[in-house]
């Protein structure tokens, strides 16, 4: 008798001990504020959730769920909008910004590519279904996060307070939890670049016109005093009598290499102007090359530069500190937190037209 309430005893301290090591975030959260229950509770990556990194990298990554539960996370609300305007809910999320993540995937390009450095990389990210949806590289790792691009692994609904609301609301579309990584975007007015069940991220290249563009040539002095614009096999001089003004007072320069360089005022052509008035209906479902004369790139969304309130203050600068650079036009993505998108001496902005399908080409 005294055996089996020995056995019991000890399978009873175990269920206890495994439950409590589950839920360790929920307990240790729940002793810290003395009883209290929090709104926002830490939770850990679920144990079928895994995530592989390839495509143009030094190495390949496949991350299961307890190495995703190292990462840093976070906890963000989103209110979601379909691409026609449709409401969809409002909701908090807990997940892994992707800066976190690909800040330690080092890029590697093939030793022949036009441009050896990650600054015209596409990051796709592709669902378990093949879906899939695209950032240009430097607006998830420059630009600035504080409404960064998150993997998203737990969601729950944010509700009403009010109990005679609360019990009949039905504004949220999404009333289950998550059952694989979501990618969200929170800082983009619509979901056109959610995805669900996200299983892979993929370094990769679009097709360039290199043949019409300056070849890189590192420590090339060059100054711009035109820009040509390029579309498919069209090259044209840009036009600016048409194209608005911009202006910011106050720009801090802080380089992601070199940290502070200097505080500047900058002044010069919207570049949502710009690129309406030199591409026909050019748009958030684009992408844009900026190239400078020596050949350095830099690759953005149409979605950052038209949709996200960031893109309101990008320009292309003729005047710093109220005189011409002297290497000429000066991209000047302002609103970046790091400076290293402020490409010197612009020479060619190309549009790219995404291709339908990344499938192939992700092979």
């Amino acid at each position: 008798m005294k055996r089996n309430i020995t056995i019991a005893i000890l399978l009873g301290l175990c269920v206890f001990i495994y439950f409590r090591q589950r839920d360790k975030n929920y307990y240790d959260m729940i002793n810290a504020v003395s009883g209290a229950t929090p709104l926002a509770i830490a939770v850990d990556v679920p144990d079928d959730i895994s995530l592989t990194v390839d495509g143009l990298v030094k190495k390949e990554y496949h991350f299961s769920a307890s190495a995703l539960s190292g990462f840093a996370s976070t906890r963000i609300r989103t209110r979601e909008f379909a691409a026609d305007g449709t409401y969809l809910g409002a909701y908090s999320y807990a997940g892994i910004p992707v800066f976190n993540i690909l800040e330690g995937i080092a890029p590697k390009k093939p030793a022949d590519a036009s441009f050896n450095q990650p600054q015209d990389i596409v990051v796709v990210f592709t669902a378990a279904s093949g879906r899939w949806a695209a950032f240009s590289f430097n607006e998830i790792i420059m630009a600035d996060d504080s409404l960064p691009v998150t993997l998203a692994y737990h969601r729950e609904q944010i509700m009403p307070t009010a109990d005679e609301v609360r019990d009949s609301y039905q504004k949220n579309r999404y009333t289950q939890n998550l059952s694989g990584l979501r990618l969200i975007a929170p800082r983009e007015p619509d979901d056109a670049r959610y995805l669900d069940h996200v299983v892979r991220i993929t370094y990769t290249v679009f097709d360039m016109p290199d043949q019409l563009l300056p070849p890189r040539d590192k420590g090339r002095r060059c100054a711009s005093d035109t820009i040509r614009c390029v579309d498919g096999t069209e090259v044209r001089p840009a036009a600016y009598d048409d194209v608005e003004r911009n202006i910011k007072a106050r720009w801090a320069m802080v380089g992601h290499g070199h940290g502070y360089e200097k505080t500047v005022s900058v002044e010069g052509f919207d570049l949502r102007s710009f690129l309406e008035v030199n591409f026909k209906g050019a748009g958030a479902g684009d992408y844009f090359l900026f190239v400078a004369c020596d050949g350095y790139r830099c690759l953005f969304s149409g979605k950052e530069i038209f949709s996200v309130d960031t893109g309101r203050s990008m320009m292309i600068a003729d005047r710093i500190d109220g005189r011409r650079p002297a290497s000429g036009f000066q991209l000047a993505p302002t609103g970046d937190f790091f400076a290293d998108r402020s490409l010197w001496a612009l020479s060619h902005v190309v549009r790219i037209h995404p291709p339908a399908d990344f499938s192939a080409k992700l092979q």
